[in-house]
């Protein structure tokens, strides 16, 4: 196969260049799918473009300015209008001779990034005079997520001359491709890259991008078959039911701790997700598979996002494990240094078994004895690398992620069936919350409804999206509400405040006034996203509701109704624009966690496969069904007919280290 270096219009800087994109060789290269698409023979519309879109507009030049300089830069500046009567800044730096080709009232027709901070500009765009023979500007052109290192036409003629010799081979049998009617993968590279309309693109990108999903997943499930275990539990599963419990385990708790522990006793490393609604039992489940690793000799370790919440697990723990011989070591990063170095001191020698904390579990200072099973509670309240760094702190640990609501990488690598995934019911059907939008005008009526309902006897939770106005950003604050609150309803009600920028002493009093029904309501933050169990409360307000990310929301969300009563959930915005309502759209219609992260993914992507970005990243983003499709796919794939090629291309994608975390 030919090298990068090999194709024409790539020398040595291009080729840095496309490294710092992750792209190595052809394969990457031609697999490094466009953003989006233009077409060139369309002027392109003003009021739908928005920031950083590529536009294509003919403009009449009704300003020009002389080149001048700004430190060591050219400027020349000029101004032109659309047939619409808007306005574009044209901005050249560094192109003095503009001035000779940009002149009063001359037509032209420009393509570049727009930006749109203060009016309409487009930096350095290309151009040409409209009264030019046959145009330039023509057809459809790809854009690519180059970050700005390589010029869409010099990265897009890069790709052109690299598919010329270009043999794709496809990994899917010819049978296979028959049964899902698929077009050959040549065929749909060429039109990704090259189309000749607009209408050809998707079925093309689709095409391409099952045939990379596929081969991720053949590769993934080669690398998972040959994976050893480093760590072995000599005892059985029946060591957990000498742990008294205050209630007996459901049906689907039973079976998950059944499957998980089974892959524990197996020759395989573990890598599961247990899911399941908030308040469904997750963390009895993680505790008894903590208590299963110490009874075979090792430590567990439990990372939670909130000091709340695992100072809420630790008290669960030395309450149900303690009177075995098993003690629950609490790691938080407000502890007083003598204590923290008792802990640490414990947790060296080994006489800490499990290990619950907060970030202070994955600080440079902790050292374990024997760590063997890692628990990640909430994991879309950690980072990649926060996650990353808990794992180095075992040899090759088993690992188990606790989510209500998986974010989209999890969820991408839960589909390609990469990562084992154990589902709990809830303990109560889910039509016993009502979730509903607030809209500006009915704000006073919805105070009025809550502090009603708490005369009653219910309590409430308000959440805000800061906790004060610190940097000049518009929207509501923890304090602010608090303050309002107790103006319009404190004589007859008790209002508390909680959030995290409290003294430690303060934020328990909050919490043990609600939960002991003293106060009504709770003002707070997304604090009590996890860790704060009130069966009583009912109610919950979510102010700038829009600022929040689907799986926040949900969270938040199933504080309320946890004893199985009718609860409502106020989804207050002040936006009024379609398209910024559909997340909370979303969250009205849907309860099921793994399906409001399924829609999460289609609104904004999984994020980096191999990275530290949760997000979206620029480029095609595959759906839902397309992956589902790939996952029957590569069932079909022989992997051991392939496993040359599968193993190479695992090694060079680093799929051997992909975990959940």
């Amino acid at each position: 196969m030919l090298a990068l270096s090999d194709i024409k219009g790539v020398g040595a800087k291009t080729l840095e260049k496309l490294h710092t994109l992750n792209i190595y060789d052809i394969d990457s290269l031609v697999r490094f799918f466009p953003v989006n698409y233009i077409d060139m023979d369309s002027v392109s519309n003003l009021d739908e473009a928005g920031e950083g879109v590529f536009v294509l507009l003919n403009l009449k030049i009704i300003v020009v300015s002389k080149p001048f300089r700004r430190g060591k830069l050219s400027m020349f500046r000029a101004v032109g209008q659309g047939e619409d009567g808007k306005k574009v800044r044209l901005v050249w730096y560094n192109m003095p001779y503009m001035s000779k080709l940009i002149v009063q009232d001359r037509e032209i027709r420009c393509f570049g990034k727009l930006r749109t901070q203060k009016g309409y500009e487009l930096i350095n765009p290309a151009f040409e005079q409209r009264e030019c023979g046959e145009s330039k500007f023509t057809g459809i052109k790809p854009l690519y997520p180059t970050k700005g290192h390589i010029n869409q036409a010099v990265f897009s003629s890069i790709i052109r001359n690299a598919l010329q010799d270009y043999q794709a081979e496809s990994i899917i049998s010819q049978a296979t491709a028959n049964k899902y009617r698929l077009m050959p993968l040549k065929d749909a590279l060429i039109s990704v890259h090259c189309p000749n309309m607009l209408l050809e693109t998707a079925p093309a990108l689709e095409r391409a991008a099952l045939e990379e999903l596929v081969r991720r997943i053949a590769a993934y499930k080669l690398v998972k078959e040959s994976g050893k275990r480093e760590i072995f539990y000599h005892t059985s599963l029946d060591v957990v039911d000498e742990v008294s419990l205050p209630y007996t385990l459901t049906a689907s708790q039973a079976q998950a701790l059944s499957g998980i522990s089974n892959i524990m006793l197996s020759d395989k490393p573990l890598n599961a997700m247990l899911t399941g609604d908030v308040g469904s039992g997750k963390t009895v489940v993680a505790l008894l598979l903590a208590y299963f690793a110490v009874r075979a000799g090792y430590q567990a370790a439990v990372m939670a996002p909130t000091e709340i919440l695992a100072r809420q697990h630790h008290n669960t723990f030395n309450q149900l494990l303690e009177k075995y011989g098993v003690r629950a070591e609490l790691l938080l990063g407000g502890m007083k240094a003598a204590e923290k170095r008792a802990a640490l001191s414990r947790i060296e020698r080994g006489n800490a078994n499990i290990v619950i904390g907060t970030h202070a579990v994955i600080s440079s200072g902790v050292r374990f004895a024997n760590l063997a099973f890692l628990v990640i509670d909430e994991q879309h309240r950690f980072g990649v690398a926060e996650r990353t760094a808990l794992i180095s702190k075992g040899i090759t640990p088993d690992i188990l992620t606790l989510s209500a609501t998986p974010i989209p990488r999890s969820l991408r690598l839960t589909m390609f069936g990469d990562i084992d995934v154990f589902s709990i019911d809830r303990r109560f059907s889910a039509s016993n919350i009502i979730t509903a939008t607030v809209e500006k005008g009915k704000r006073k009526g919805m105070l009025d409804y809550i502090a009603g309902e708490c005369l009653k006897g219910k309590q409430a939770y308000i959440v805000a999206p800061r906790v004060y106005d610190d940097e000049g950003i518009e929207c509501e604050t923890a304090e602010g509400l608090y303050k309002e609150l107790n103006k319009a309803y404190g004589k007859d009600i008790k209002i508390s405040l909680l959030h995290g920028k409290m003294r430690p002493n303060e934020k328990q009093k909050s919490i043990d006034d609600f939960r002991e029904n003293i106060s009504s309501v709770l003002v707070a933050t997304t604090v009590i996203e996890v860790g704060v169990d009130v069966p009583n409360a009912s109610l919950m307000a979510i102010f700038g509701a829009e600022r929040f990310g689907l799986a926040s929301l949900h969270q938040l969300r199933g504080r309320i109704g946890r004893d199985g009563q009718k609860s409502y959930c106020f989804l207050y915005t002040e936006k009024e624009r379609e398209d910024e309502l559909v997340r909370l759209n979303i969250l009205c219609a849907e309860r099921n966690g793994l399906e409001i992260a399924e829609k999460d993914y289609e609104l904004r992507g999984a994020g980096e496969w191999m990275g530290e970005s949760q997000s979206g990243r620029a480029g095609y983003r595959p759906s839902v069904s397309l992956m589902k499709t790939a996952r029957e796919v590569a069932q079909e794939i022989d992997l051991h007919a392939h496993a040359k090629e599968l193993l190479q291309y695992a090694a060079r994608l680093k799929l051997d280290r992909i975990t959940l975390n």
